[in-house]
């Protein structure tokens, strides 16, 4: 093994190698970039957490959309307890009978907050909140762990939809 020439000639040139020092630099910048990580949500950050924030398209990924279909006197639960807080950015409800119904958050005699009521709403009367395209403004915010109800004066049928969005603290 001692007379192979490839081998005696690879070892005097490992013993003679210099190395370049572009390629150190190259290896440094490497090293330290294997640490990083990107965020391939958007180029836009918060001003104030210096976090991404997401474009429009990734938000309306995240709006769920939920059936109304209440049709018993008193409180019926529309967006169950969850965690998170919630936002509704759109509600259509049709509404059958002369009643008056209310949005609120919480059960009734819970200290619920009342988002909307409608008086003596008519019979075959249509509620639209529309979405508007805005993130920034949602019609309601519901406080973390809260449920949103629907509160019918009368046992009637009140069908429609909610389109909502649950934020765990980050955008």
């Amino acid at each position: 093994m001692t007379n192979d020439p490839i081998n005696s000639k690879l070892r005097r040139e490992a013993r003679d190698y210099v190395p370049n020092p572009g390629n150190l630099i190259l290896s440094q910048k490497h090293g330290q970039l294997k640490g990083a990580y990107r965020f391939a949500m958007s180029t836009v950050c918060d001003p104030q957490t210096k976090q991404p924030r997401l474009t429009g398209r990734q938000l309306r990924r995240q709006l769920k959309t939920i059936q109304i279909d209440a049709a018993v006197a008193g409180d019926n639960i529309i967006i169950p307890v969850s965690g998170g807080a919630k936002q509704i950015y759109e509600v259509f409800l049709w509404n059958v009978t002369q009643q008056t119904i209310q949005f609120q958050q919480g059960t009734t005699g819970d200290h619920s907050i009342r988002l909307l009521r409608v008086t003596d709403c008519p019979s075959l009367f249509g509620v639209v909140l529309g979405f508007n395209g805005n993130f920034d403004q949602p019609h309601w915010e519901l406080d973390n762990s809260q449920p949103l109800i629907l509160n019918l004066q009368n046992g009637t049928q009140c069908d429609g939809f909610i389109r909502y969005r649950v934020q765990n603290g980050t955008y």
